[in-house]
């Protein structure tokens, strides 16, 4: 097996790109990561499929690839995240890893991409830090060490263990559905226990649920 052969059958999704920016190369982690098939982009310009942006929606993929550039002049390319958009027209987060493939020709250097799904890995990010945000404004608000105003002296009705369960899920970023997988029961299930542990904390959202969850040490 050569090194073409390697790079096409990883898991991940791969793209090899020429000088011209041209796709020449899209293995079957691309197609069923973005839903393209090889014979849809081979040929066009991996900016035209691509398209990503970064975290501040600037278009990242474009004429003049900065990693192209970056290669050109030996330096090493940076694993990041990109926003894309499939064929289906959904929005999801991959992190690219970039290699160069020299030649003796420069015009015949092929680009390689390799990136795999990160959606779920960003999605947590942003919970992580709305739950630091939360926690930051509550502290503002109630005062810090101050035991009269602190939710740890909030009333808060008993949960039962399986509400306690679900607590901890959410805490850890776990959807409805994921929450109804991990426990065995239904997503109609789940989304009770959900609203009742909301009416128990007297609180209107899932993260102001975390947030105070975390300040009374409840998970």
């Amino acid at each position: 097996m050569d090194q073409a052969d390697l790079i096409f059958d990883t898991a991940d999704g791969v793209l090899a790109v020429d000088r011209d920016q041209r796709i020449v190369l899209w293995n079957g982690g691309a197609e069923a990561l973005l839903g393209f098939k090889a014979e849809e982009v081979l040929g066009r310009h991996c900016y035209e499929v691509i398209g990503g942006r970064d975290e501040s929606g600037r278009l990242v993929c474009q004429t003049n690839c900065v990693d192209l550039l970056l290669t050109d002049r030996k330096e090493a390319v940076r694993t990041h995240d990109l926003r894309v958009c499939t064929k289906a027209g959904q929005e999801i987060w991959v992190n690219v890893s970039t290699i160069r493939i020299p030649s003796r020709r420069r015009d015949l250097c092929v680009l390689v991409h390799l990136f795999r799904d990160a959606t779920r890995h960003k999605e947590m990010e942003r919970f992580v830090e709305q739950l630091r945000s939360n926690v930051a404004h509550l502290s503002w608000s109630w005062g810090v060490g101050s035991a009269a105003t602190s939710p740890a002296f909030l009333p808060v009705r008993a949960m039962t263990n399986r509400e306690q369960e679900v607590l901890r899920l959410l805490a850890q970023g776990a959807s409805t559905e994921a929450i109804a997988t991990k426990l065995g029961i239904s997503p109609a299930t789940a989304r009770n226990h959900i609203n009742k542990i909301l009416a128990k904390l007297g609180v209107h959202s899932r993260l102001e649920a975390v947030t105070l969850a975390l300040r009374n040490s409840l998970v």
